[in-house]
């Protein structure tokens, strides 16, 4: 029994200092925290000025994405609350802060769109400060293209005209018509971003891409003609090719000549009487052709010999040597002169109605 109430005694005591030691503890926390929140909310009390606020993006260059607005502040008594909304925010009153985004934690914004964005930044004293930033460095629009052609010595060359707000970050090339913009097979294009012109020798359809700052694509397509065949002088179609004055050639996908010389794409025109006009044939060119080539061959039931002459506005420029059934084609290469027409003529004395094949024939610079 003597045991028991030793036990009893010694349990009571250990609680005794458990308690002790508890309320001890207690008083300090009490002490020292309260100085700290006192401490606080003195520095409160005392601070009467706005809080520091810088305001900068992520990104400064030109971008097709959207950027972070980042916001550095601070503050004696610290940061109560941060808010940013679109628009330029002058007033610091709640009302006008209404569905603005809360940023205190993350300190930053991202937008997706040019504009101007307010910050509003208050500290625990209740001081706020309001910052602005304007945003204009999203680019989202494609440049704007547009190519011109001038015919030159040998070819045409292809001027591109490309702008863009946030500027052009590359521009190429490529033979043939590409209708995406973002196609692999601009990899192999042609650069020309420097010089933005290029030169081509051939007829056919030509395509730019143009790229800006952002990564903004465009593309643009020229048909270039380089030569001009007198086949499709009037478009290519139909049986007749039809001159300035109306008058007619014919045309043929594939024709002999006397010798059995096969042409392809060739017209047939008939000689008229040396001295006559009536059976020659005027085009109309604009000045845009310097050179004028191609081949002049008897037909298969030509008898006489014929003689071919061009004229370029009116001005005899080239007579061909005697054209004649049993010598074959005559070929010829005339400067022309960049005239605004030219005329064709084929002679066979005083008789009339023989035809004479103008095979291989191109306008050209």
């Amino acid at each position: 029994m003597a045991v028991k109430v030793m036990r009893e005694k010694n349990t009571k005591k250990r609680w005794y200092r458990a308690g002790a030691l508890f309320l001890i503890l207690l008083m300090v926390m009490q002490v020292v925290f309260g100085e700290v929140g006192n401490v606080t909310v003195q520095a409160a009390k005392k601070d009467k000025k706005a809080p520091g606020v810088t305001l900068y993006l992520n990104k400064t260059s030109y971008t097709r994405g959207g950027v972070n607005i980042m916001v550095k502040a601070s503050d004696k008594s610290g940061i109560k609350s941060i808010l940013i909304k679109k628009g330029n925010i002058k007033k610091k009153a709640d009302k006008y802060w209404k569905n603005a985004s809360n940023i205190t934690k993350k300190k930053k914004k991202k937008v997706t769109s040019n504009w101007i964005y307010s910050v509003r930044v208050m500290d625990k004293a209740g001081n706020a400060a309001i910052k602005r930033i304007t945003v204009t460095n999203i680019d989202k629009t494609a440049p704007s293209v547009s190519l011109s052609q001038s015919k030159v010595s040998g070819g045409v060359v292809v001027t591109v005209n490309a702008q863009d707000a946030g500027g052009i970050r590359s521009v190429k090339w490529i033979a043939g018509g590409v209708d995406d913009a973002n196609s692999s097979k601009f990899n192999e294009a042609v650069n020309i971003t420097d010089t933005r012109t290029f030169m081509v020798t051939n007829n056919g359809l030509y395509t730019v891409q143009v790229v800006d700052n952002a990564g903004n694509k465009a593309i643009c397509q020229a048909q270039v003609t380089v030569k001009l065949a007198l086949y499709d002088y009037d478009g290519g179609q139909g049986k007749y090719l039809y001159d300035y004055y109306g008058e007619s050639l014919t045309r043929y996908t594939s024709v002999v000549d006397s010798l059995k010389v096969i042409y392809t794409n060739a017209l047939v025109m008939c000689s008229g009487k040396s001295g006559s006009d009536l059976a020659s044939r005027t085009f109309y060119l604009a000045g845009e052709y310097q050179y004028f080539e191609g081949d002049i061959a008897a037909g298969t039931s030509v008898t006489k010999p014929g003689i071919f002459q061009i004229y370029a506005d009116n001005v005899l420029v080239y007579t061909s040597p005697v054209i004649r059934p049993e010598t074959g084609a005559v070929h010829f290469n005339v400067d022309i002169q960049n005239a605004r027409f030219v005329k064709l003529k084929i002679s066979t004395g005083d008789w009339r109605g023989e035809y004479f094949i103008l095979g291989n024939c191109y306008f050209y610079n």
